[in-house]
């Protein structure tokens, strides 16, 4: 691939960035106290687990946002960028744990948020390294 050509995608790949950045998972830009009580399609909040409790983390997303656990077949990102799975990976505080697999050892009780990255978002986040996105898990710490 061409210099020109590399430098357009990087270029292509930020606007896209930015344009879907608007989009807040944070709570931010007016939600409604319901809204972020109840989470969007990218975050499953602590109420959610609560609601949960005893299950695995792979049973809650199961049963609450099934898609994040389907293959990124959707990516606008020429899949030649980057070599690996088109299935979400797994983050836990930060470290990569793997595949979905993974899920079934954490449970809802030790889990303070569950967030899905997409592939786009999941590159700016992360890096390139994942075609199919992040399922990134945040736990309860023990002070908590």
């Amino acid at each position: 691939m061409s210099f020109g050509r590399c430098a357009s995608l990087v270029l292509a790949l930020a606007v896209s960035a930015c344009a879907s950045s608007g989009e807040t998972s944070s709570g931010a830009g007016g939600q409604t106290a319901a809204r972020a009580a109840r989470g969007n399609s990218t975050l499953i909040t602590p109420a959610e687990l609560e609601q949960h409790q005893g299950e695995s983390a792979y049973r809650v997303i199961e049963s609450l946002h099934g898609r994040w656990l389907q293959p990124n077949t959707g990516t606008r990102i020429p899949a030649s960028l980057f070599a690996g799975s088109s299935f979400a990976r797994v983050v836990v505080d930060g470290t990569d744990l793997g595949g979905l697999s993974e899920l079934y050892r954490l449970f809802s009780e030790n889990i303070e948020t569950l967030r899905y990255f997409s592939s786009r978002d999941a590159a700016i986040k992360y890096s390139t390294s994942y075609p199919g996105g992040v399922i990134e898990v945040s736990t309860r710490g023990l002070g908590r």
